[in-house]
């Protein structure tokens, strides 16, 4: 169910928990990588697979692009749950989410998502309905 979200913590060896609902659409295997927002993405093996065959398509003459497949490629981790179920959360991902203890999970639009709680909230601290409604109305015209 798109827009459920899980508020967790960071354990004192920066492991958290996928929520088990959220774990059963991932499979035995997934990746956490950096995602636009201030955000981490989590992707099935599949949805990765995809990202990577997307990424393949960089033209190495475009340092924009070649920049963009680089940070999302070196900032790519692959997943390992403890015998509790817990993931640990690199530091390089850590760092970039700004994620020090209180975390948002959130099934997003494309992915699983990982907030810091602090960035969600300012991510929405503004947030202007007007400005919302017109990107759905562009979401509409392209579908």
């Amino acid at each position: 169910m798109a827009g459920k979200n899980y508020s967790h913590q960071l354990d004192a060896k920066n492991r958290m928990r996928i929520p088990a609902k959220l774990r059963e659409e991932l499979g035995a295997n997934y990746s956490v990588t950096v995602g636009s927002g201030g955000c981490l993405y989590v992707y099935s093996e599949e949805q990765m697979q995809s990202v990577k065959a997307t990424l393949k398509n960089v033209n190495a003459y475009r340092e924009k692009q070649l920049k963009a497949a680089r940070f999302i490629l070196y900032n790519t981790w692959e997943a390992e749950e403890d015998k509790q179920g817990r993931i640990l959360l690199p530091e390089n991902l850590r760092k970039y989410a700004k994620i020090e203890k209180n975390v948002i999970v959130f099934k997003g639009p494309n992915c699983i998502e990982i907030w810091s709680e602090e960035v969600w909230n300012e991510y929405f601290s503004d947030v202007n309905f007007e400005e919302l409604a017109d990107a759905i109305d562009i979401l509409n015209d392209n579908g």
